[in-house]
């Protein structure tokens, strides 16, 4: 086998269209999108996340990770988390794994989105932990970045998921941030950004022209979080308490149909 084809092969390369058949049931497939848990970070609520995953696990409901699963506090980060991590950096990757292994011998797992957190080890290294992980799990590495065209019975839905990089501090800025981002891709039914550490949707109106002026939904969705606020950097920054957890999106399988559950 030639070194290249090996390497087209390999678990963990980075893809450019996530395309996914997805099962589903009761006329629909539910798709939770999940990231930002800080994994060893002191206030990571762990038994929020591993809730959230027995969720997907009882009811076959997908799950797409949106980066930053691990804290990935070094010497070199900002804040104190390298002192006051609860767990080392691989022993983050490795209970990540482990917490994640169930839903992926389903294959529930959709895929995995770098966030800056792991992307601190990459800097500091050169060694990429997200890519490290996808390839142990045998799941789809997005980079940071990723188009996502998902089938659900005759519908075709069309995501654009990333980690994002917005330093916004309010919900609505929060949500200006990504809606800002979301003008780029218009084909999108769902723009898909992490980072920011708040849950909330909004729906925006697209025109296009058919056979006259036709409309379509599109929908902006900040992803959520898990870290607790008492003695947060939020809370040291006077920033508001945000909602923990991730939105839940039911696409429908007999007509183009979204519904999301924040």
């Amino acid at each position: 086998m030639k070194l290249q084809a090996f390497g087209e092969l390999r678990r963990g390369r980075p893809v450019e269209i996530n395309r996914k058949e997805l099962e589903y049931g009761h006329n629909y497939a539910e798709v939770v999108f999940c990231g930002d848990w800080h994994l060893g970070h002191p206030n990571c609520l762990v038994e929020r996340i591993t809730e959230l995953l027995d969720y997907a696990l009882r009811n076959k409901v997908y799950v797409l990770l949106m980066g930053d699963l691990i804290e990935a506090g070094l010497t070199g980060s900002v804040g104190d988390s390298v002192y006051t991590q609860k767990l080392n950096p691989q022993q983050q990757v490795d209970r990540v794994i482990e917490i994640l292994h169930p839903l992926v011998r389903k294959k529930l797992v959709l895929g995995l989105l770098e966030g800056n957190h792991e992307a601190r080890i990459l800097k500091a290294t050169g060694i990429n932990v997200a890519k490290m992980m996808a390839g142990t799990l045998g799941v789809p590495y997005l980079h940071e970045a990723c188009w996502n065209v998902w089938r659900v019975g005759s519908q075709k839905y069309t995501i654009y998921a990333l980690h994002g990089a917005s330093g916004s501090k309010f919900i609505y800025t929060k949500l200006k941030a990504a809606t800002d981002i979301a003008h780029y891709f218009p084909q999108a039914d769902i723009v898909a950004h992490a980072h920011v550490h708040d849950i909330a949707s909004v729906a925006i109106e697209r025109q296009y022209v058919g056979n006259g002026v036709n409309y379509r939904k599109q929908y902006v969705l900040l992803t959520g979080h898990y870290l607790g606020y008492r003695l947060s950097y939020a809370e040291a920054k006077g920033m508001p308490p945000s909602k923990v957890g991730s939105p839940k999106v039911k696409l429908v399988a007999s007509e183009h149909d979204i519904h999301i559950r924040v």
